[in-house]
């Protein structure tokens, strides 16, 4: 192989790397603040799901497109009740407000979940997501003490 392309290759894998770096710092930056959070039966299917309300919050001076994401939602002790996945989002500088809506995996720990709700336990989640950035995937997570939000059913 020629000089040249060698050079040109290499220039290449390091700019796309340095991209790389640059979305991962970005991302990592980012800060979250729940503003609601909605619980709701769905009839149809006999399960119970939700709707988390949150401002995300971008630091940084870019523009941060987002090609997709998915996640998990999960109680402390490790208990996964939902998953979720979103459709791409473009995240200025400043707050953006995004709403995850998350379908459950176990109606049975969503029902100890809305009893302890009514009895006034309101439990901590953890929100597992991987935002996909020009097919770069990158996990990040944030906890959330639903007890400062009040859930509420729909």
């Amino acid at each position: 192989m020629k000089p040249e392309v060698k050079l040109l290759l290499v220039a290449g894998v390091g700019y796309v790397g340095f991209k790389a770096y640059q979305i991962y710092t970005a991302i990592k930056k980012l800060s979250y603040a729940p503003t609601g959070i909605n619980f709701a039966l769905n009839k149809s299917r006999g399960a119970i799901g939700g709707t988390l309300f949150v401002d995300i919050i971008n630091p940084t001076a870019a523009n941060i497109k987002v090609d997709s994401f998915t996640g998990t939602v999960k109680t402390a002790d490790g208990t996964m009740i939902g998953d979720y996945k979103g459709q791409g989002l473009v995240l200025r500088p400043g707050v953006t407000n995004v709403r995850i809506s998350w379908g459950s995996r176990s109606s049975l720990a969503l029902v100890n979940l809305a009893i302890g709700i009514s009895q006034g336990k309101y439990p901590v989640l953890t929100f597992n997501t991987v935002y996909n950035i020009s097919g770069f995937p990158i996990p990040t997570s944030f906890k959330m003490d639903t007890k400062a939000y009040k859930p509420t059913f729909v």
